[in-house]
C-alpha cells in the first residue's frame, strides 16, 4: 500500500515524511529485529521515539546543522535511528564500510569531516581509536554494543543508550526543539554523503539531497515495483548501509510503502535469517544471488538419481515456458499448469531450504548480473529483476516485474532520462542526479555537464529499446593485436560457474586474454570432500592439481560463449582469498585492477612466458 502521493514525497524531507508516516500508522509494525533468538516488532510510534531520543542527545552534545556524522556497523535498528536523527537535526551523515582498512577509515573521516563517529561494537571502536589522535575534529565516539568496551577509559567514548538518556532529559526542557529543526529543513538541502567504491582512486563523497533520495531513488523504485507491492512485504536487511542501495530499501522505502525489514542477530548467519523470515521480497548484489545459486546447484548435484531426473525434467519444462514468455506469447493453459506443478514439486523444496519459498520477486543491483544466474533464478520461478543505479544518479534503469528476458537493465523510470554519447557512454539526467562531490568542484565538473551526469559506463540499446551494459569505459582493453576486449562481460560469464568467486581478466597490451581466478571456497571444498581431495585450507585447495583441472573444465565450457579472440587462453588460481580489509579490493569487494596487477605481477607474467 502506498502511503503518500508524488507531490507529498517530492515536497518533503526524509524526517518530515517519517513524522507523517508515524501519524498515519503509529501502531503498525515498522520493522523486526532478532534478540536472543526472538524476533521483536517495533512500531512506527516506538521507532520515532528512539530517533527522537537520540536526536535530542546529539543536540545536547553540541551537534549543529551542517555537521557530519559517520556510522560504522552492520545493519541494525540503531543504524537507522542514528541516520534519521542526524537528518532530523539538518546534519549530514555517511556510512563507513565495515570492511574498510584503517587507512581507508582515516581517509573517510578526514574527507567527510565527521564530528561524531557511531560504532556498532568494539571491533570498530578499536579501529577508530587507532587514528583518533589524528582526527582533531572528532568530538565523540558513540558505541551501540558496549559489552566488550566497559573497561575503556577514553574520554571521547559514550554509549548509544547514554546519548538517548541525555536526549530524554533535554526533551523535557525543550519539547519543540526537534520539530522546529525538522520543519525548517528544505528538500534541496544535502541529507547525506555516499562514498563511491573507489575502484580507480580514492572514494569520492557524493552529496545527495532529500529530493535526490526521495524522488530519484525511492519514488523511482515505487514507479518500477508498484505492480507487485499490492500487499505487505517482508525483507531481510543484510548489505552495508554505507551504500544507498541497502539504505534506500531498508530505511527510506518502507516510509512510503508497506515493506517490513527484518534484522537477524548477525550478518554471518544470513542464510539462517532468510530461512527464518522467508522474505517475500529480497534485495541483493549479484555476488549474493550467485552464491546462493551455486550452493543450490552443488546440492542438487549431490542428491539421489531420482531427484536429479525430476529436477532435470522440471528445468526443461520451466525453460521452455520462459522461452514462450520471452517471445511475447501467452503460454497455453497446459504449459502454465505444467510449469506451476514442476516448480512446486521439483523446486519447491530447494527454494524452501534457501529461505525463498515465499519470495515474490528479487532485485539485483550494484554490479553486472550474469545472464546465466538471472536465467537460473527465473527458471526456479523467482522473478529476479536487474536494475542499474548509481550513488550520483539514483535509479537509472530497470527491468519491470514479470520475468523479462535477461541480458539488459531494462528502461529508465519516469524520474530519469538517458542518452548515449557518441562513444556509447551513458549520460543521465533527472531528479536523482546529485549536487556534486563534497568539497571537490573540479571532479564534479568532469562528470556533471549541463545537468547530465556522465556515468563512465558504455551501453547500447536493444531492438526493443532496453539498455544493455557493455563495460566501464576505462576498463575496455586492447590486445597487442589491436582487438577490443570488454573484460566485465567475460569476467561476469566466468563467475557464472559455481566454483569461481572472482575473475580478473588480463588482456590490455597482451597477446591474448588470460585470467586470475579466485575459487569459491565453500563450493570447491564441498566438491573436494565429494571427490576425496585432501586439503588443509584455502591455499592448499586452490593450488591442488585437481582443483586446477576442475577450473580448467569450467573455463573451457564458458569460453564457448565467446569469439576466439575473446576466449581465456590461460589462467592462474589465486593462492589467497581477496580481503577488502587488506586493500585487495574496495570495501564493496569490487576489483581494483591496478592493485591486482601489482599483487599478482609474477602470476600474470608467468602466463605469458610459461607453456602451461
Amino acid at each position: 500500500m502506498l502511503h503518500f502521493t508524488f507531490e507529498e514525497v517530492a515536497q518533503s524531507t526524509i524526517p518530515s515524511l517519517l513524522v507523517e508516516r508515524v501519524k498515519k500508522t503509529p501502531k503498525d509494525i515498522a520493522f523486526y529485529f532478532k534478540d536472543l533468538g526472538i524476533y521483536k516488532g517495533v512500531t512506527w510510534e516506538r521507532y520515532w521515539k528512539e530517533v527522537e531520543d537520540f536526536a535530542y542527545g546529539l543536540l545536547e552534545l553540541g551537534l549543529k546543522p551542517g555537521d557530519r556524522v559517520a556510522i560504522m556497523g552492520d545493519p541494525c535498528p540503531e543504524w537507522m535511528y542514528a541516520d534519521l536523527a542526524a537528518m532530523s537535526l539538518r546534519a549530514i551523515d555517511y556510512g563507513v564500510y565495515t570492511t574498510s582498512s584503517i587507512e581507508e577509515i582515516e581517509y573517510l573521516m578526514k574527507t567527510g569531516g565527521a564530528r561524531f563517529f557511531i560504532a556498532e561494537n568494539q571491533e570498530y571502536v578499536d579501529k577508530i581509536l587507532m587514528i583518533a589522535e589524528r582526527l582533531s575534529g572528532l568530538s565523540k565516539i558513540i558505541v551501540i554494543d558496549t559489552k566488550a568496551t566497559f573497561m575503556y577509559k577514553n574520554p571521547r567514548l559514550m554509549s548509544f543508550s547514554e546519548v538517548q538518556r541525555l536526549g530524554q532529559q533535554r526533551k523535557v526542557r525543550f519539547p519543540q526543539e526537534l520539530m522546529h529543526l525538522v520543519q525548517q529543513a528544505s528538500p534541496h538541502e544535502i541529507a547525506l554523503l555516499i562514498f563511491t567504491s573507489g575502484t580507480a582512486g580514492p572514494p569520492k563523497p557524493a552529496a545527495l539531497t532529500h529530493h535526490n533520495i526521495l524522488v530519484g531513488h525511492i519514488w523511482a523504485d515505487h514507479e518500477i515495483f508498484h505492480s507487485v507491492l499490492t500487499h505487505k512485504h517482508k525483507t531481510v536487511s543484510h548489505l552495508s548501509m554505507a551504500h544507498i542501495f541497502e539504505r534506500g530499501f531498508t530505511i527510506y522505502f518502507p516510509i512510503i510503502e508497506d515493506v517490513i525489514p527484518h534484522f537477524g542477530e548477525s550478518i554471518e548467519h544470513l542464510q539462517e535469517t532468510i530461512y527464518e523470515v522467508q522474505p517475500t521480497m529480497f534485495v541483493g548484489v549479484p555476488r549474493i544471488w550467485e552464491k546462493f545459486a551455486a550452493q543450490a546447484t552443488v546440492s542438487i548435484g549431490m542428491s539421489t538419481w531420482i531427484k536429479k531426473i525430476a529436477y532435470g525434467l522440471a528445468m526443461k519444462i520451466a525453460r521452455q515456458y520462459l522461452e514462450v514468455r520471452w517471445r511475447h506469447k501467452n503460454p497455453p493453459l497446459l504449459w502454465r499448469l505444467l510449469h506451476r506443478i514442476s516448480v512446486q514439486i521439483a523446486m519447491g523444496h530447494l527454494l524452501h531450504r534457501l529461505g525463498f519459498s515465499k519470495l515474490k520477486f528479487g532485485i539485483s543491483g550494484g554490479a553486472p548480473l550474469p545472464v546465466a544466474t538471472q536465467t537460473l533464478w527465473n527458471t526456479w520461478g523467482i522473478d529476479l529483476i536487474n536494475i542499474l543505479g548509481a550513488s550520483e544518479a539514483g535509479l537509472i534503469s530497470s527491468e519491470r516485474p514479470g520475468f523479462e528476458k535477461p541480458g539488459t537493465v531494462g528502461k529508465p523510470p519516469p524520474t530519469a532520462k538517458i542518452r548515449l554519447a557518441e562513444d556509447g557512454e551513458i549520460m543521465v539526467s533527472g531528479s536523482g542526479v546529485f549536487r556534486g562531490y563534497w568539497n571537490n568542484e573540479k571532479t564534479t565538473q568532469e562528470v556533471l555537464k549541463d545537468g547530465w551526469l556522465f556515468l563512465g559506463d558504455v551501453g547500447e540499446y536493444t531492438e526493443d529499446g532496453r539498455l544493455k551494459l557493455i563495460d566501464r569505459k576505462r576498463d575496455i582493453m586492447i590486445t597487442s593485436g589491436g582487438k577490443n576486449i570488454t573484460p566485465t562481460l567475460i569476467e561476469t560469464a566466468l563467475k557464472e560457474s559455481p566454483y569461481i568467486s572472482e575473475a580478473i581478466l588480463i588482456a590490455d597490451g597482451k597477446k591474448f586474454p588470460s585470467a586470475l581466478i579466485e575459487i569459491d571456497f565453500e563450493t570447491v571444498s564441498e566438491w573436494a570432500r565429494r571427490e576425496k581431495v585432501l586439503y588443509t585450507g584455502f591455499t592448499s585447495l586452490s593450488t591442488h592439481p585437481q582443483t586446477y583441472e576442475l577450473i580448467a573444465k569450467e573455463v573451457e565450457r564458458i569460453n564457448q560463449q565467446f569469439a576466439r579472440v575473446e576466449q581465456v587462453k590461460k589462467f592462474r588460481i589465486l593462492p589467497k582469498e581477496l580481503d577488502p580489509e587488506e586493500g585487495d579490493t574496495t570495501a564493496t569487494r569490487k576489483i581494483k585492477r591496478k592493485r591486482m596487477d601489482e599483487m599478482f605481477h609474477n602470476l600474470i607474467e608467468e602466463m605469458y612466458t610459461d607453456t602451461r
